[in-house]
């Protein structure tokens, strides 16, 4: 057997443990990503795939784009980055309301199991929707 090699100099072991913090911040957002993309696939309807995907690829880009912050020199990338997880913090979760919000004016259906509880306001009977079930 080969004796195990030791770093020779202290930058060195910092080093390795940088890379083995990004590694495990890296397959985090991996992990992430996967997860929503089974979820949209296996989840039954639109509002349940587009909560998945809306936590779960908010997340995953989230911890890759921080993983990468240690691995990129210079501090304008190191900007660029921070500007980028700002912006998949604040566009992500809009959009997918947004989509959502339209899928539900639009009549999208359910499945059998669900019910709605609204905040939305209707017009036409001048009163707010309330869940299945309510009275």
């Amino acid at each position: 057997m080969a004796p195990i090699e030791t770093p020779e100099k202290p930058g060195e072991v910092m080093e390795m443990v940088r890379d083995i913090f990004v590694v495990i911040i890296l397959f985090g957002g991996l992990f992430f990503l996967t997860v929503g993309v089974v979820g949209m696939i296996r989840l039954p309807d639109v509002y349940n795939r587009l909560h998945a995907l809306g936590k779960c690829d908010t997340l995953g880009s989230g911890l890759i784009i921080f993983g990468m912050f240690f691995l990129v020199p210079g501090m304008t990338n190191i900007v660029k980055l921070l500007l980028m997880l700002i912006l998949t913090f604040t566009i992500n979760p809009v959009i997918t309301h947004l989509i959502t919000k339209t899928a539900y004016v639009r009549g999208t259906a359910l499945t059998d199991d669900s019910f709605v509880v609204s905040t939305y306001y209707e017009e036409e009977e001048g009163e707010f929707l309330m869940g299945e079930g309510d009275e």
